[in-house]
C-alpha cells in the first residue's frame, strides 16, 4: 500500500498515512484522497503532495 507523511488532524503531528486508493479513480495532485493514519486510525480525505514540490515536504 502507498504511504506518505501527512499531518494527522488527532495525532497532531506528521505521521506515516496508508492511502486508500480507488481502482476506477484517475488521480491527479487536485484529487482528494482517503488517508488513514497509521498512529491512531482516523481516516480524512486530503488533497495529494504536488509532485513539483515534495522535496519541501
Amino acid at each position: 500500500m502507498p504511504e506518505e507523511r501527512r499531518f494527522c488532524d488527532r495525532c497532531m503531528n506528521r505521521t506515516v498515512h496508508d492511502i486508500t486508493e480507488e481502482p476506477d479513480a484517475i488521480y491527479t495532485y487536485k484529487r482528494r484522497r482517503l488517508y488513514t493514519c497509521r498512529e491512531c486510525g482516523k481516516k480524512s480525505l486530503k488533497r495529494g503532495l504536488r509532485p513539483s514540490a515534495e522535496s519541501v515536504y
